[in-house]
Formats: C-alpha cells, structure tokens, sequence
C-alpha cells in the first residue's frame, strides 16, 4: 500500500487514528522535522516515559516497563539519526552508562541539582535532591510560575515536594506508595497476604484481604488529605497539582485539585532543556 506522507503537526490525530502504527513505521514516512529533534527519558523506579521533541513540540511519547528502557532507547536513538540532544531523569542510576556509546554525536544531559535550574533549591544537601523531583519541581515552575504549588507524585513512593511563589524550592516529603505499603504488611508479619489494589467502597473490609486494600488506600487518602491542609493554612493560594503512575487511584473530586496533564513531566524536560543546552 501506499506510505502517507505526515506533518509533524498531524502526527497526534494520526496516531489516534492508526493505532496499529509504531514508531518505526513513522519514522519510515520521512517526517519533517522543522526545528531540532531532542529526546528526553524519564526513568523511575517502575515506569520509564520517553519524548521525542521537535523545537517546543512533542512528537511522540511512550511509556513502558523500566526494564525495557536499554531495548527502547536503543531503537529511539537508532532509529533517529537527528537527534541533537538527550536530557533525561535517572532514579535507577543506569542511563548514564547505557547512552555513553552515544556521546561522541549526541549532547547528554542529565538532569541534577548542577545544572541550571528554574528554582532556588534550599534542600540542605542539594545534591541529594533526587532527578526525578527535580524534573517535578522544574515543572512546576514552568506550568505555574509565581505560585504557591504542591506536587504530590504517586510512583513506588509517593513524594511532596513545594516551591513558593518566589520559585524558592522550600523541601518536601517522601513516603511509601501503594505497592510498598501492600508489600510492607505481608513482609513484616508471618500471617498477612500481599494484596492487590482495589478502590474500596468503605473504611469496613470484611475480610483480611479486604482490610489491607482499605486500609492502605484511606491512610493514603487521609496521608494526602492531611498534607494539602498543612499548607492550605501557610500558604496562600495554593495550586496542588497530582502526577505519576498511581495517580489514577485517587478520586478526582480531591477538592481544587489538578491532575496533570500528560505534557506535564514533558513541559518540564524541554524547560530544563533550554536552560542548559549552551552549559
């Protein structure tokens, strides 16, 4: 059959449409790139998210299982010999030796408290200030700019980060996630199952089993819940915005809330991107 011929500006309601394409079929179609083609990698603890940008514009997002982020960054590279520039958000600590074997054509940037950053960080020991938190807050600069916001991320942990109105990084929490707390219960006692997730309906389980999935959902809720009061009193006008892959768990009428956007960790890569491309 005959190949289309796709403008980069018509790559999303194709792809919505042609669901059966991949990647490398696109890449066969000769799509014009009108600016620089970037890519950025966000690799957490589970998931790995990766971007391919043209200029300010996403072309192409995907999301996989961390595990095959060797086998998909590999493909993406290849596959792309425009590529300029890779930025990327490492908590797994095995990018940066994967993408070596690029570094003499690709400009590598990891994102880290030495880079340029859209923020003051006062964490005590900045460089303990994790990337992936980094990328959280940067894009909380970018998408929200001279406003109080607190990003709760639900990944394997579910972490609080807060920047101020004057983009003053002030510090945040770290606590367990759904699947460690499931875990946790059945590690630490002799009798208890791991469970899996369920909404469930009441704070009442009528089984074991049932009591785990409710227990660690409403602590989690009320966990949440407790956080987002603690700086509605100190801080005015606070934006309280929701990502990451648990994220789905929770109810959307969490009062006043923002769920964010897919473009959200993205937003955040091609800001730190523009920052710290001349370093």
């Amino acid at each position: 059959a005959k190949v289309p011929c796709i403008r980069s500006a018509n790559i999303k309601s194709f792809l919505f449409l042609n669901k059966r394409f991949t990647l490398k079929t696109l890449i066969k179609f000769k799509l014009k790139i009108t600016f620089r083609l970037n890519l950025g990698i966000d690799l957490g603890n589970t998931m790995a998210k990766f971007y391919l940008f043209d200029g300010d514009k996403i072309l192409f997002q995907q999301k996989a299982n961390s595990s095959s982020f060797d086998t998909i960054s590999s493909k993406l590279i290849n596959e792309n010999p425009e590529i300029k520039e890779i930025i990327y958000s490492d908590v797994v600590g095995i990018i940066a030796e994967s993408l070596k074997k690029y570094a003499h054509k690709i400009k590598i940037i990891p994102i880290g408290s030495q880079m340029r950053l859209p923020f003051t960080n006062l964490y005590q020991n900045q460089n303990k200030l994790g990337a992936d938190r980094i990328l959280l807050i940067a894009s909380a600069a970018k998408a929200y700019p001279k406003s109080n916001v607190l990003v709760i991320d639900l990944g394997s942990c579910i972490t609080y980060d807060f920047l101020d109105q004057e983009s003053v990084y002030q510090g945040g929490a770290i606590s367990p996630g759904f699947m460690m707390r499931y875990k946790a219960l059945s590690h630490f006692t002799a009798n208890l199952p791991i469970a899996n997730y369920k909404t469930p309906k009441t704070p009442q389980g009528k089984s074991t089993y049932e009591a785990i999935q409710s227990g660690v959902y409403f602590a989690i809720l009320d966990e949440i819940n407790s956080r987002i009061e603690y700086y509605k009193k100190n801080y005015k006008s606070l934006k309280v915005v929701f990502t990451g892959g648990d994220v789905n768990k929770l109810p959307k009428t969490l009062k006043n809330s923002i769920f964010a956007s897919l473009n959200f960790i993205a937003d955040g890569m091609l800001h730190l991107l523009k920052l710290n491309r001349d370093l």
